[in-house]
């Protein structure tokens, strides 16, 4: 399926640029960060791979299969990205790559000072709230699909990487540090929706009464009073640690619930009203918009029906 927030295919190698055709780098280096643009033009089976500093890796084109110690194995397609710790090791296949369709994706290394500076600022000017622990990056949470704003950051920083630009590098700095804000929303928002996560929080609690109400008619004052919070305090929790509004949340919470309930055989009617929705015209344009099938198609598309 393709990812409509797939980032933007670079400038691929010419041909006296490749050293070889399996992982072949081009690196950009500046003071607290570099980045790579790797490229595969043939299959490949347990290609090591290991940086020194944490590492943004982004897929632009093609299909890999990743195998990292302790995780199990998975596909990596575009429109994903990885958030690796410092020398974490991996090991790649690329089941597909050739002349014609390469693979490539862009890595971008950061040095561990930078990280820490963006999580003393964030302590410091927007904590958490009270009873959380500080910010704090999750190592576990390392996978994650795009969204608008991941996408464009992310393209913002390739256009700098190929320009010449006289501030390319502090404007490019600027750039990841608030991709590493959004990491971090990211995170959390990705800790809130994983059922294993026993942490008691105001959103987790609202995230229980949102998913045991999800047919209802969820709104901010009703979240507002559930959390005894009042609606600004409860938009700045939700903006702050995962980065969304309180209602675009409840969108999200109610996508994953009909797709649920359409791999169930449920029909796409009874699901839009299972969810939430009373206009169900307007569910199937708006699941369509979030995940690029409408909710029929998507039931089709994976076998359901």
């Amino acid at each position: 399926m393709v990812n409509k927030f797939a980032l933007d295919i670079l400038p691929f190698s010419k041909a006296n640029q490749l050293s070889t055709l399996v992982e072949n780098r081009r690196v950009m280096t500046f003071n607290s960060f570099e980045f790579n643009v790797f490229e595969t033009y043939e299959r490949a089976h347990a290609v090591p791979l290991q940086f020194q500093d944490v590492v943004l890796v982004n897929m632009l084109q093609g299909k890999k299969v990743m195998h990292l110690e302790g995780v199990a194995s998975f596909d990596y397609f575009p429109g994903e990205t990885l958030v690796l710790p410092e020398n974490k090791a991996m090991h790649i296949d690329f089941p597909e790559a050739n002349s014609d369709e390469p693979t490539q994706c862009a890595a971008l290394t950061i040095s561990r000072s930078k990280l820490d500076d963006v999580l003393f600022y964030l302590n410091d000017k927007v904590p958490l709230s009270e009873g959380s622990d500080d910010w704090h990056f999750r190592w576990e949470r390392f996978h994650f699909q795009h969204d608008a704003e991941t996408r464009y950051l992310n393209n913002k920083l390739f256009k700098l990487m190929f320009s010449n630009d006289r501030f390319k590098e502090p404007l490019a700095d600027l750039t990841i540090r608030e991709l590493l804000i959004r990491t971090l929303q990211n995170q959390n928002l990705s800790s809130l929706t994983d059922t294993r996560n026993s942490q008691k929080s105001v959103l987790n609690y609202l995230q229980q009464f949102i998913r045991e109400h999800i047919s209802s008619d969820l709104n901010v004052d009703l979240l507002s009073r559930k959390a005894n919070m009042s609606r600004s305090a409860l938009f700045r929790e939700f903006k702050v640690q995962l980065g969304v509004s309180p209602m675009e949340y409840v969108i999200q919470e109610r996508i994953i619930a009909a797709k649920r309930f359409l791999e169930s055989g449920i029909s796409v009617k009874e699901v839009g009203y299972a969810v939430g929705f009373n206009d169900v015209n307007y569910f199937v344009r708006l699941f369509k918009k979030r995940i690029g099938y409408t909710p029929g198609a998507y039931a089709v598309k994976f076998g359901i029906r």
